[in-house]
């Protein structure tokens, strides 16, 4: 079994995306830059964030509608007391995109600020879209763009290549690939983006993701899981999702199946089905 050293979540097509930013960022006036609600530490884009340097800053919070907002309202204070433009949104809720598009057009660049001091009309904006794979990117970009125009799919590392898009006539969006950190210090923060779906599921092990997945709702949801699967929780990990197995009649070779119980769990975390959750406390 692969231990969080000996995995690789960082391949060669994100270190060609990250050189392909580092040259996009010199041509863009701002950054919307990407995290997930339900993990607004975890998922933020920090290793991207060092390299924006005085770049406009917008950061968006996908996948609201999933969160814990009484938690998820605490960090975004930490950002708006920072002066920074902030929203959480769900990315498929229109009248939230047209918000987002009237306040994109308000955020002042500094080509902006050079033009009207000058007298000279406003130039549009280009905004470089940042964010880790799976978080909403492609999302925001077909909703912002109101077509399809970046390759949606629930699987991380989708899209890979970087595109001009039109959202109105002063603000422009440049799409670019999800990118991880090449090294997470806190390794507990890969685990938190496995089970985000922002890692494929085929990195790390079905077991101690799920063990994980579980031991921090019954710490924090209990409720939740109760509700979600009418069963006692007492006991280790492994009894528990064997109740879950008989509960949901998950069988195979006459025996109740924790493995598909796991990734039950796992999949209806991730579709919103636990109700509102925060994996950072």
């Amino acid at each position: 079994m692969n231990t969080l050293n000996e995995i690789n979540w960082f391949p060669g097509h994100m270190k060609k995306a990250l050189d392909q930013i580092k040259e996009r960022l010199k041509t863009c006036d701002g950054v919307i830059e990407i995290g997930d609600s339900r993990a607004p530490i975890s998922s933020f884009p920090t290793y991207l964030d060092k390299l924006v340097a005085d770049k406009a800053k917008f950061y968006i919070f996908s996948k609201a509608d999933l969160a814990d907002r009484n938690a998820l309202e605490k960090h975004l204070d930490k950002y708006t007391a920072l002066g920074i433009n902030t929203l959480a949104l769900n990315l498929t809720d229109r009248r939230a995109m047209q918000t987002l598009i009237n306040r994109l057009s308000l955020v002042r660049t500094r080509q902006e600020e050079r033009f009207l001091k000058l007298g000279f009309p406003a130039p549009s904006k280009r905004f470089l879209v940042l964010g880790i794979p799976n978080v909403g990117k492609s999302t925001l970009i077909n909703s912002l763009a109101k077509k399809k125009k970046a390759a949606v799919e629930n699987k991380p590392g989708k899209t890979r290549s970087e595109s001009l898009i039109k959202v109105s006539d002063k603000v422009f969006i440049i799409d670019t690939p999800g990118i991880l950190e090449p090294n997470y210090e806190d390794k507990n923060i890969v685990i938190k983006l496995a089970i985000l779906g922002s890692i494929r599921n085929d990195i790390l092990p079905l077991i101690p993701l799920t063990d994980y997945l579980l031991e921090y709702l019954l710490k924090h949801y209990p409720q939740r899981i109760y509700e979600r699967y009418h069963v006692s929780l007492d006991g280790n990990c492994e009894e528990i999702y064997l109740r879950i197995a008989k509960e949901r009649n998950f069988v195979s070779k006459n025996q109740s199946d924790s493995e598909r119980a796991r990734s039950t769990l796992l999949t209806e975390f991730r579709n919103g089905l636990l109700g509102g959750i925060s994996l950072d406390e």
